[in-house]
């Protein structure tokens, strides 16, 4: 089945996906790349059946939904997502002084400090998790319209990046290996490519292995200065960034 969009006068198609058809991260990648830069993609959403507002409350997360379905997702089908050999996550960028900066931070995923103990870095849940990364910001002029700014994914051949992620997530591993882990309220800076910080409410507890002592969950987070980074080095622009 194809959808079509209509953006200005101009005609967007795609084939949309069986659950048994997961695309692979060049297919999926390629798929966003194509979208027109600077439309919004609310008709979009609506051509894929997308509820955007209903009795007039908003579905915060229509556009993401829209994206997953461009890229060759399943909305509705969580197993199509996980046999994927990418993730995508969609961020919002907005323009200071011409200038496109992301809005926040990214929780990239959630410390296991048991785990951390057994792994390498290279194949850590962190850095498992931010190589397969496929990343899509967006500008929303209003709630009900999204424009595609920047598509990206994680250039893993950047050895200079990859060591200071690396450098931190040694430090995080240190930190659970001395039993110290429930001392440490946060981890790393806004000026740092990535920060320790803790997720959830105070009731969403782990286990120091060490220690045995509880301690808030925490989660890695990809700082403002690693999106832009990611974004620079990405490989296609819509708009440029800086």
């Amino acid at each position: 089945m194809t959808v079509l969009g209509h953006f200005g006068g101009e005609c967007y198609s795609h084939a949309m996906q069986t659950p048994s058809q997961i695309p692979d991260r060049k297919t999926a990648l390629g798929r966003l790349q194509a979208l027109p830069a600077g439309h919004n993609l609310y008709e979009l959403a609506q051509s894929y059946g997308i509820t955007v507002l209903r009795n007039g409350r908003l579905n915060k997360g229509w556009a993401g939904q829209t994206l997953e379905r461009v890229a060759g997702l399943s909305t509705n089908n969580s197993a199509g997502r996980d046999g994927a050999d990418f993730e995508l996550k969609s961020t919002t960028l907005v323009q200071r002084k011409g200038i496109w900066r992301p809005r926040e931070t990214i929780k990239v995923t959630t410390l296991n400090p048991l785990r951390i103990l057994d792994e390498e870095f290279d194949t850590s849940a962190l850095w498992t998790k931010l190589s397969r990364l496929i990343l899509v910001g967006c500008s929303y002029p209003s709630p009900t319209h999204c424009e595609v700014v920047r598509v990206a994914s994680v250039n893993t051949a950047d050895t200079e990046t990859k060591q200071a992620l690396e450098g931190f997530w040694l430090d995080v591993k240190n930190t659970v290996c001395n039993g110290e882990i429930r001392d440490y309220k946060n981890l790393g800076s806004s000026d740092d490519l990535l920060q320790l910080r803790p997720t959830g409410t105070s009731r969403d507890l782990s286990l120091c292995p060490i220690t045995q002592e509880y301690f808030p969950s925490c989660a890695f987070y990809a700082t403002k200065r690693l999106i832009e980074r990611f974004f620079a080095v990405g490989v296609t622009v819509q708009q440029n960034l800086y």
